[in-house]
């Protein structure tokens, strides 16, 4: 009679990630490689925590798209202000490009003693971003 055809393997879809463009050099890239500017009571400004208000993206790597030159066409009168605040924005490499503004972990060395003279038990501490 007719042999049974085997089942074709399942192909799961690719985990959705949201892209977005750079306003200055128009890019599409994933949502996590832009720094997220927002604008709040009409300034402009780099946004690391909650987001809120109307938004634009601009390339996290690429300093090219934090010149004023290049942010006129978007943010206009705003540009010189907003290139300066991306170019002292670069320099903490460590410093979020978005997401929550929930706690990090920040190791504190345990002591034998507090400084009332109990002995600690505790590990690390939990300290709001800077």
């Amino acid at each position: 009679m007719t042999a049974a055809l085997p089942s074709p393997t399942p192909v799961l879809p690719a985990r959705y990630a949201p892209e977005r463009s750079c306003v200055a050099c128009r890019r599409k890239r994933p949502q996590g490689e832009f720094l997220r500017l927002s604008k709040a009571q009409g300034v402009w400004a780099v946004q690391t925590g909650h987001r809120s208000g109307r938004g634009s993206y601009l390339c996290a790597d690429t300093p090219a798209c934090w010149a004023e030159k290049r942010l006129k066409r978007a943010f206009g009168a705003q540009a010189a202000s907003l290139s300066a605040q991306l170019q002292t924005f670069s320099l903490n490499p460590g410093a979020p490009t978005h997401g929550s503004s929930r706690p990090t972990p920040v190791p504190v060395p345990l002591t034998p003693e507090s400084p009332s003279g109990d002995a600690m038990s505790t590990g690390p501490i939990l300290q709001p971003m800077q």
